[in-house]
């Protein structure tokens, strides 16, 4: 019996050894393991997204309907008056009789205050320019179109490129801020301005260069502060300049206060204390009439001084 006893202690204490064991090796095995992760949960963000196709949205001013914007996707934000819009198409009437469409590739609108971008965007006017550029800011209530970027403006007569734009589409104004640099077409060729400034006025569709003014015509080219590039119906009449003008053409250099070169005439009058030098014979005028064609030119009320 005492053998039996001894071989059940045996027994229980081999047991227990091996439960022991056991134990510790599932008390190893769960420690090295990693922690498992829960699966992230929905982003906030598109949780707080709607998807719409093919929307438009509109504004109205007393009634009438002054503004459009259609887009083949656009995402909706819940919490606040946000739309991200895809491939946008657009309408803008500052007046009943007067609109401006433009597209674009994206772009973001807050719905309540009418404010907002488009990217990678042409604006179409009257079918008589084109402006493009990489991105457009608007503010539908201020009448503003505005932009950092460089742009590119072209029409029937005109083509340009500057940095930064300010439209005023109300007042019908075009600005561009700076490194102007365009041409015109006329009957007499093709004329090319530089200058620091430049602005469209679409009522008098009157061009004004402005700031360190270059012109450069096919046989002359003048400096000075400010141009005025004025249009008679569908065709450019005169370039009124002002400000130290400085007149090169055909070996002869005039000066003057102010200068008016007509289109038609191919000639240039200069007024302000006018001067004109050719062939070391320098003229002083209250006038002076130069044909640009012909090379001639006429002084009212000369005085003259001969260099040696």
């Amino acid at each position: 019996m005492y053998d039996g006893l001894m071989n059940r202690k045996s027994v229980v204490y081999i047991c227990s050894g091996f439960v022991a064991l056991i134990m510790l090796v599932s008390i190893y095995f769960f420690a090295r393991m990693p922690e498992r992760q829960a699966p992230p949960p929905p982003s906030g963000e598109n949780q707080r997204l709607i998807v719409f196709k093919d929307v438009k949205y509109s504004g109205e001013k007393k009634g009438v309907v002054d503004w459009e914007l259609r887009a083949k996707t656009a995402r909706k934000h819940i919490d606040k008056a946000t739309v991200e819009m895809e491939n946008i198409e657009g309408l803008y009437k500052p007046k009943p009789d007067d609109s401006v469409t433009f597209k674009g590739d994206r772009g973001q609108m807050n719905t309540e205050e009418e404010v907002g971008f488009v990217e990678n965007v042409q604006v179409f006017y009257r079918e008589d320019y084109v402006l493009k550029t990489p991105r457009l800011d608007f503010n539908f209530q201020k009448n503003l179109v505005t932009s950092d970027s460089p742009v590119d403006l072209t029409g029937k007569r005109m083509s340009l490129v500057g940095v930064g734009l300010v439209a005023d589409t109300k007042e019908q104004v075009i600005s561009v801020k700076s490194d102007v640099n365009g041409s015109v077409e006329t009957e007499k060729g093709k004329f090319r301005f530089s200058s620091d400034r430049f602005t469209y006025v679409i009522k008098s569709s009157t061009y004004i260069f402005d700031g360190t003014v270059v012109v450069k015509g096919q046989d002359m080219s003048m400096l000075c502060d400010k141009v005025f590039v004025v249009s008679k119906g569908d065709d450019l009449e005169r370039i009124d300049a002002e400000g130290r003008v400085r007149l090169f053409a055909k070996g002869s250099v005039a000066k003057s206060g102010k200068a008016v070169y007509y289109f038609k005439d191919d000639k240039v009058i200069l007024k302000k204390s006018p001067s004109i030098t050719k062939d070391n014979v320098e003229m002083h005028g209250q006038q002076i009439v130069y044909n640009l064609t012909s090379g001639t030119f006429s002084v009212d009320r000369p005085q003259m001084r001969i260099e040696q």
